[in-house]
Formats: C-alpha cells, structure tokens, sequence
C-alpha cells in the first residue's frame, strides 16, 4: 500500500517524520502493533485523483496509558496507486495548504 519513497508524519509522536517504507514498517512492528490504534473516518475530501483530506478520529493509548478519542485530519497523497504523502493536519484548509506543495 505504500511507495518506497513514503513520508509519513507521526500525529502520535510530535516532530516525528518517517522516511521510506522500512522506517514505516519498522515503527509499526517495534512499537504501534501492542498498543491500541483505531482510526474511523467520517469524511472524504478528494482534491484531485493523487491527493485527499481524509477527516476522522483515531483511538490510541498514549505513554501514561490512558485511551484518547482525538479528531484527526489527514493530507494524503498517492504516487503509482501507492501512499507516498501522510501528513495530520489541524484543519482541511491546512490540509488542502500541505498538499499543494510537491513532496520531497
């Protein structure tokens, strides 16, 4: 599901950015598969046919292991019908701002 070149900022980790599908892959077996994350979407809000705004909520426990049910926005972008851009957003107008800029 994700390009080799995916980027991916962590909306759990603050000022975590993910680079290539092995960290991705790495962070999700070493620390997200024992904890508990759900994401539900309530909202699709596609700029063309390679980017969206995907508006939701995400279930996690967080480090003093307490369940939070946040809002969640979400700028994605795909390359080659893969994910290549996952970035949170506060807002769909940040979210639509993040992805008019071209991927690194």
């Amino acid at each position: 599901l994700m390009h080799d070149d995916v980027v991916v900022v962590s909306k759990i980790r603050p000022g975590l950015v993910l680079e290539g599908k092995s960290e991705v892959v790495q962070l999700v077996q070493e620390e997200l598969a024992d904890k508990l994350y759900e994401a539900t979407t309530s909202a699709f809000l596609p700029i063309d046919e390679d980017r969206i705004v995907v508006e939701g909520r995400m279930r996690w426990i967080d480090d003093e292991r307490v369940i939070r049910d946040d809002p969640v926005t979400w700028a994605m972008e795909f390359r080659d019908e893969l994910l290549i851009r996952f970035i949170p957003a506060r807002t769909q107008v940040e979210a639509e701002t993040i992805l008019g800029t071209p991927p690194p």
